[in-house]
Formats: C-alpha cells, sequence, structure tokens
C-alpha cells in the first residue's frame, strides 16, 4: 500500500493484488464502504471525519483519493422520507453527509466538500442552526441510518428506480 499526500486536505492511498488478496477484496468489484475501511484503517490516529473517496480499480489494484472536509457540517431536518428523496436527488456537488433518526425526522449533517450542497436541500428540509458538537449529540442520541457517504446512497437506492419509472 502507498500513501501519498495532495496537498493539506488531500491524499492518495494505491494498493496493490498482494495486499488486495491478504484482505480479501477483489479490484474489479470493491464497493465503496470496503474502500472506507481501507482508509479508516490508514488513518486510524487521526480519526475518519468527514471525507469524500473516488475509487479507481484497476485489474489487480485500487486507486484511491480521499479529500478531507474544511470546517463543520451543516444541518438540516426532514419530516419524512420523501421530503429527504426530494432534496437529494436534486443533484448537487461533491457532498460528504451522514444521515440520522431522531426525535421522529430525519437530520442530515452535510460537509460540502467542493463548496456546493445539494441544492434541494434548504427548499425541501429545514435547516438547524446548531454548532458541529450537535454532531455528537445525534450520534449518541439517534439512529444512525447511513454515516459518511447518505447522499451518495440515497441516490444509489432510491434515483434509479425514478429513472426507470420515466
Amino acid at each position: 500500500m502507498e500513501i501519498q499526500a495532495i496537498g493539506a486536505r488531500a491524499f492518495s492511498v494505491y494498493i496493490a493484488g498482494e495486499e488486495l488478496e491478504r484482505r480479501h477484496l477483489d479490484p474489479r468489484s470493491i464497493t465503496a464502504t470496503q474502500a472506507r475501511q481501507i482508509v479508516s484503517d490508514v488513518i486510524r490516529g487521526d480519526g475518519m471525519g468527514a471525507v469524500s473517496l473516488e475509487l479507481y480499480p484497476g485489474r489487480h489494484e485500487v486507486l484511491i483519493f480521499v479529500k478531507r472536509s474544511a470546517g463543520e457540517p451543516e444541518f438540516f431536518t426532514f419530516p419524512d422520507l420523501e421530503s429527504l428523496l426530494e432534496a437529494v436527488l436534486d443533484g448537487g456537488g461533491d457532498t460528504v453527509a451522514s444521515l440520522f433518526y431522531y426525535g421522529g425526522r430525519y437530520i442530515l449533517a452535510v460537509w460540502a466538500m467542493d463548496g456546493k450542497r445539494p441544492d434541494g436541500l434548504a427548499e425541501f428540509g429545514t435547516p438547524l442552526y446548531v454548532p458541529g458538537e450537535y454532531l455528537l449529540h445525534l450520534r449518541e442520541h439517534g439512529v444512525t441510518v447511513c454515516d459518511g457517504d447518505a447522499v451518495e446512497r440515497l441516490r444509489e437506492t432510491f434515483g434509479r428506480r425514478e429513472r426507470e419509472d420515466c
């Protein structure tokens, strides 16, 4: 495994065949969850924080680009799953988000990695003006539905179904 810094908030992880075999991973079918685990192992003592991953599988290797967020998350609350889906399926930028269920509503913690967030968040959800430490409260008292890749997972799961219906 080779790790190379790319500026102050990004780095790459190159994993060749033997390392992948040792981890029982196939480079052509590696998932975002498996890549997150590899990255988590790499930065174990430093904490994962909010990161965006770009995965480039090869025939016998995988290259992972990791970009860390700067700053604290924005929080948005949604009364139901339908509103949440309307917001995240709307599109947007390179976003890292964690989804929680707390107090009878869905709460999305969003880190805009490229300075943009999905446009629909403020349209379909209600901004919560709370400090970044609120994330700790949600992790302790709420139900973590999806951690780190919530927008991506919701788009993958529910976005396809909508496109097929058209």
